[in-house]
């Protein structure tokens, strides 16, 4: 008998040199933990949340960066999903888009995320993070969102404001999962992987070169960015 489309998406584990990795999901949607809670990517992601969980989450570490090594491997799509599934089990969890450059996470969400974001709280190191984030926008999700796109990013992501707000918002949350941009296309993310202290890897099926995710886990160990393991996402 043929097998069917869906289960040749079905989640399986797919190995990746240098780092583990964890589990597959579809980029077939965007929300989908809220969407299509019972289908086959809204399970795959419900693996990677009890593997953050245990082996992450358990031991203590309060914060996770998820990068992907070039654009268009689906880094959002698994930081939300992931914050969401999260959030569904009980878990305090802060969302923030790290992508200052081209910000996507306020797009998840109906109606869309607005305001000043991060950038916002950066430019105001004295005013309160909860000035600036979306409150509840799910039981026990909050997001920070990234704000008006900034050609400033980097600065404002190496000044010494971002690791205190990473450490407020550690202290606050019992998870904070932030988005990060491509890491071929600026330096940001490996700035925000090193003030978090551990990233998530995210590679997309027949676009991903192996060798590609091997060097950026090279290059967040040199970081001291400890990777914790892949996602491949396929479709």
């Amino acid at each position: 008998m043929a097998r069917s489309l869906a289960a040749e998406r079905a989640p399986k584990l797919v190995p990746v040199p240098d780092v583990g990795s964890w589990s597959t999901a579809s980029l077939a949607g965007r929300n989908v933990i809220v969407s299509d809670p019972h289908g086959e990517v809204a399970e795959s992601i419900h693996a990677l949340r009890a593997r953050v969980q245990s082996q992450h989450l358990q031991a203590g570490r309060r914060a996770l960066a998820v990068c992907g090594p070039a654009p268009e491997v689906g880094c959002s799509f698994i930081a939300v999903n992931l914050a969401v599934a999260l959030s569904q089990i009980g878990v305090k969890t802060l969302l923030v888009d790290g992508d200052l450059r081209n910000p996507s996470v306020h797009t998840y969400f109906e109606p869309e995320l607005t305001g000043p974001g991060l950038v916002g709280c950066l430019m105001s190191p004295s005013a309160p993070v909860a000035d600036f984030t979306h409150d509840d926008v799910l039981p026990n999700l909050d997001v920070l969102i990234a704000g008006d796109p900034d050609r400033n990013s980097h600065e404002l992501l190496a000044g010494d404001g971002f690791p205190e707000l990473i450490n407020i918002c550690m202290r606050d949350y019992d998870m904070t999962i932030v988005d990060t941009p491509p890491a071929n296309s600026c330096a940001d993310a490996l700035r925000i992987s090193t003030v978090v202290g551990f990233s998530l890897i995210v590679a997309r099926k027949q676009r991903t070169l192996v060798s590609d995710v091997r060097l950026l886990a090279d290059q967040l160990k040199k970081e001291r960015a400890r990777p914790i393991g892949t996602v491949l996402n396929s479709y």
